[in-house]
């Protein structure tokens, strides 16, 4: 059984996906959501005038640490599908705002983050609307299997996914005495902080100069002026992320019940809001790793069995879009044993 499959189209699988495929690997990947990116994600909001807003209310920005990650986001530049936003952000604190220029620039494609992950999967065969259910292992390789009833074979299985969702995937293999074994157990330790996020379309822009703030109090850690990322025109827009603590008290809650009060905490740093065109919240149950896995990615190759994600240390600066990136880049190269 020949090629490789897979499962999760999120930014490091993308990322190896894409090596893969230049190394004459045919691949295929499935997705459970309806397009690519993962938190890289942009909500696409249509007004009633017929502008269209775009908020990043996932993965924020992204940073380029590494000479790879540097070269994908200047040929963005060049190519006009990225853009440098920032080099720096601004900290809210007991009503001051204050900081924010380190230097260090941060990249957010105009037409949202969603475009790094699409510009990651041109020409890759992907497969979204596929919910995995287990996997099996076989002589001659994998077969995946959907919540559907439906098969996918391959050679080299390689999964992308939320350690809290591949864990559960991977105690049902056998995997006593080979290489994945103890990976395997270290992935059921990692550990992630939710996340609330909301977006606000304005009927007008804030008094403020920032493009983005953190903000030091007890519901919100972030918020972000979405259009100073967007080309001019763009409707004013705010997209909010509240603190982990608060979103872990009030994970089970319904986007209705958490909205009016992330909206008042806005308030609370912001001064009182301009009337809102669209407002919405979308829960991110797996949003940043806080117990992440040593390593930049697993890769057993008597098993042709892999695994990659934000959630892996490829280097020293913590879990990021860069991250992933990394993770998949890595995985790829021992799959290919390049």
């Amino acid at each position: 059984m020949q090629g490789v499959l897979m499962v999760g189209a999120g930014l490091g699988g993308l990322a190896a996906a894409r090596d893969l495929g230049a190394a004459d690997q045919h691949v295929t990947l499935l997705d459970k959501a309806r397009g690519v990116s993962g938190r890289a994600a942009t909500r696409r909001v249509t007004l009633p005038d017929g502008r269209e807003a775009r908020l990043d209310h996932g993965a924020r920005f992204f940073t380029a640490r590494h000479d790879r990650t540097r070269a994908l986001a200047e040929a963005g530049v060049r190519e006009g599908w990225n853009a440098e936003w920032t080099r720096g952000i601004p900290r809210w604190e007991e009503g001051n705002v204050h900081g924010g220029g380190d230097g260090h620039p941060r990249y957010a494609p105009p037409q949202g983050l969603s475009t790094l992950g699409r510009t990651l999967a041109r020409g890759l065969e992907v497969t979204t609307g596929v919910t995995v259910s287990s996997l099996e292992r076989r002589p001659d390789g994998w077969r995946v299997h959907t919540r559907d009833g439906a098969t996918w074979d391959a050679g080299t299985l390689l999964l992308n996914l939320p350690a809290p969702q591949l864990a559960p995937l991977l105690a049902d293999l056998d995997l006593r005495g080979s290489n994945s074994e103890g990976t395997a157990e270290r992935v059921a330790a990692v550990e992630y902080a939710p996340c609330w996020a909301a977006g606000i379309v304005l009927e007008c822009d804030l008094e403020a100069s920032w493009p983005a703030l953190r903000a030091d109090h007890p519901v919100l850690e972030w918020l972000a002026r979405e259009h100073t990322k967007r080309p001019a025109g763009h409707p004013p827009a705010l997209t909010l992320h509240a603190t982990p603590e608060w979103s872990r008290a009030n994970l089970e809650r319904t986007p209705d019940e958490v909205l009016p009060e992330l909206l008042s905490a806005t308030a609370e740093i912001t001064g009182d809001l301009p009337p809102s065109l669209h407002t919405f919240a979308h829960r991110w149950r797996y949003a940043i790793p806080t117990r992440p896995a040593p390593g930049p990615c697993h890769w057993d190759p008597e098993l042709r069995l892999g695994w990659c994600g934000d959630w892996f240390t490829p280097d020293e600066h913590g879990p990021r879009v860069e991250t992933a990136l990394l993770s998949g880049w890595t995985l790829a190269r021992r799959v290919t044993g390049t």
